[in-house]
């Protein structure tokens, strides 16, 4: 319930950003990043932000007490907010016999430090300044 809740803010949130007579666009240029096991760890993809993306991320393990593991991630600008652009970022882990239900995070970015979350033990997002 509080997912169905979670992903139905976000539709209604892009639904007015889309509405809206006032064409608000993301103010800051970064990248957007997943960082596997720890943030830094220089494993993991990342993309240019835009308006609206998506990438896969996971990671294969050599040691076999760790299970393996692939994630999409879909981020999308929402709206401005004082002095920061807020992006909607979901999250669904891909398992080999069945999907996850999606996460779905908001996450504010201010151009100038890097906007991090925590998505699992594994996974750690962050928008990172500059292009």
């Amino acid at each position: 319930m509080r997912r169905q809740l979670a992903r139905l803010s976000l539709f209604l949130s892009l639904c007015f950003v889309g509405c809206a007579n006032d064409t608000t666009v993301p103010k800051f240029a970064g990248t957007i990043v997943s960082h596997v096991d720890s943030y830094g760890s220089g494993t993991g993809t990342s993309s240019q932000l835009s308006d609206a993306g998506q990438m896969r991320t996971g990671f294969d393990y050599t040691d076999e007490s760790k299970a393996d593991w692939t994630a999409d991630i879909k981020w999308s600008f929402l709206r401005r907010e004082d002095d920061a652009d807020v992006y909607g970022i979901e999250c669904k882990f891909l398992e080999p016999n069945r999907l996850s239900e999606p996460n779905t995070e908001e996450l504010s970015f201010d151009g100038e430090s890097p906007a991090k979350l925590q998505v699992s033990e594994q996974l750690i997002i962050s928008i990172e300044p500059g292009a």
